[in-house]
């Protein structure tokens, strides 16, 4: 900063009436440039003109020069066909929801494509920021994303998802990328990146074991057992934390055999001569320090005691099929068994965290899906405060699955909807829920289901008042939905609704926006 413009901002601040002084005209050749005017605005354009004249002249200091990096190697993925470059281009803009990009990376996949380099970095960054938005990302950067990652301190998890030299990240890398590249080393050798993780162990700092020993999540097996085991013991909480949700999601370990030991005398099947079955519970005495190791207490649950707390943990620590030996039920009969007691909510709570656990496991089995179908069918008939035994994250793990279908189970949850399913706002907050959490479109089968509850539901959907249904209903169905399908209804929706009618903007811009998905699918059916 020159003396000059130092001297006018200190007159700045000052004030030109108490100094007493108005400012000096700026030196030539700036002088001829500025008019003739009160103190006040002459003070105000010179600064300004000052500091125009001083950064348009700045010369930075000569620097050692960079090496130039070597040239990004040739793509061996198929270039994006230019109609699909363009509607990326327009979901890029902002203005439509942010899941018609996941989408639109998920058809570039497979359509075998890599991304345009120019939108490399605004994906690149906006990843950065979310990280949910990476591993739909990374399968399409290409060799030149990789390459741009390399430059880029702050791409630089991309780098360490896609290095080749895994073993070099996890040794040299920042703690984010060797988080990536042991969780990538995992999906290649479970036991050598266990062992990795093993010899590292004791020199790692306490926030890094904690942020590094979930990894263990991927192809989690019982060879990872012991180094459970001695993980439960650790000084630092959260260690102890993670150890514990992995060992309670590992089918056959010992704690979960602990746990099923300390349950099993405190859970019995009482058949009165009249009335239904049920479980009869007794609730522990007191929580020692080796049930406190296995995580027993850890937390509280809301709503319940101390102690009927204790059985949710062991609950939730145990197969849920175990059950099913146990009482020689399915799992929609336990939980009827689970309804007339007096503990049911425990009961619930417990079996759903556990169902939760284990259907997140890579290897889940066909009988915890079951389970989570059981448990979902059971809260659409439920009533009352009963129903929040089963946690929210338990149907977003279901509407991730829902457009599989899988044996039908997507349709029955839709079938089991009653008529009156618009005056309960949990039923329509899940519907919401299953196309707003959903991982991938729907298919023509679920769509029309769908359509049919929605369909029956037309005379709320047009009673003066009731837009938010729609509102909140319809943004979330169009991101999904089966786009023929919805043109077959289309003439039959605007059918009945005036103009002026407060449905109009809602229905106008759900078909907009399934015409817009339309289009980006059909983009990619051109050759590129």
């Amino acid at each position: 900063m020159s003396d000059d413009l130092r001297q006018r901002q200190q007159l700045l601040k000052i004030g030109t009436a108490r100094a007493g002084r108005a400012p000096a005209p700026p030196a030539a050749p700036l002088d001829t440039l500025l008019p003739q005017a009160e103190a006040e605005t002459t003070l105000w354009l010179s600064l300004g003109a000052l500091d125009l004249w001083e950064r348009s002249g700045f010369l930075p200091s000569a620097g050692p020069a960079s090496p130039t990096p070597d040239p990004a190697p040739p793509e061996h993925l198929r270039p994006c066909p230019p109609r699909a470059e363009a509607v990326l281009a327009l979901l890029l803009r902002g203005v439509h929801p942010a899941a018609l990009q996941s989408e639109w990376l998920r058809l570039l996949l497979r359509h075998g494509g890599h991304l345009p380099a120019r939108f490399l970095p605004r994906l690149f960054d906006t990843a950065t920021r979310q990280p949910a938005l990476r591993a739909q990302l990374l399968p399409v950067i290409g060799e030149r994303g990789q390459w741009l990652a390399r430059l880029h301190a702050d791409w630089s998890w991309a780098t360490a998802a896609n290095a080749d030299d895994g073993e070099a990240a996890w040794d040299t890398g920042m703690p984010e990328q060797r988080l990536a590249a042991l969780r990538a080393w995992r999906t290649r050798d479970p036991h050598a990146a266990r062992a990795a993780l093993e010899a590292a162990w004791k020199s790692e700092a306490p926030e890094q074991r904690a942020a590094l020993l979930p990894a263990l999540g991927v192809k989690l097996g019982l060879a990872d057992e012991t180094f459970l085991e001695a993980a439960l013991d650790d000084r630092r909480k959260e260690v102890r934390s993670a150890a514990q949700r992995l060992l309670a999601s590992l089918p056959g370990s010992q704690l979960g055999r602990r746990m099923l030991a300390r349950l099993l005398p405190l859970l019995r099947v009482e058949k009165p001569w009249l009335g239904k079955a049920r479980i009869e519970l007794t609730l522990p005495e007191a929580c020692d320090a080796a049930m406190r190791r296995d995580g027993i207490g850890a937390s509280a649950h809301q709503g319940m005691g101390e102690k009927a707390g204790w059985v949710v943990d062991m609950l939730a620590a145990v197969d849920p099929n175990a059950w099913c030996r146990q009482f020689e039920r399915s799992p929609r009969d336990c939980l009827l068994l689970a309804e007339s007691s007096e503990f049911a909510a425990v009961l619930v709570r417990g079996w759903a965290l556990a169902a939760l656990r284990q259907a997140q496991r890579d290897d889940a089995s066909p009988e915890v899906q079951d389970w989570l179908q059981a448990l979902a069918l059971w809260w659409i008939g439920s009533a009352g405060e009963l129903s929040k035994a089963v946690p929210d994250a338990l149907f977003d793990l279901i509407a991730a699955g829902f457009h599989d279908n899988t044996g039908g189970a997507s349709l029955a949850l839709l079938a089991a909807y009653p008529d009156n399913w618009p005056q309960d706002a949990d039923l329509v907050y899940l519907l919401h829920r299953l196309a707003d959490k959903a991982q991938d479109g729907w298919t023509p089968a679920l769509t029309q289901g769908f359509l049919r509850l929605l369909k029956a539901m037309r005379p709320a959907f047009l009673k003066p008042g009731n837009p938010w249904l729609a509102r909140l209903l319809l943004p979330a169905f169009a991101k999904v939905a089966d786009p023929a399908s919805v043109a077959a209804v289309e003439a039959e929706w605007r059918a009945g609704i005036a103009p002026d009618s407060e449905w109009r903007a809602p229905i106008d811009h759900f078909f907009d926006l399934v015409r817009l998905r339309h289009e980006m699918i059909l983009s990619f059916q051109e050759p590129a």
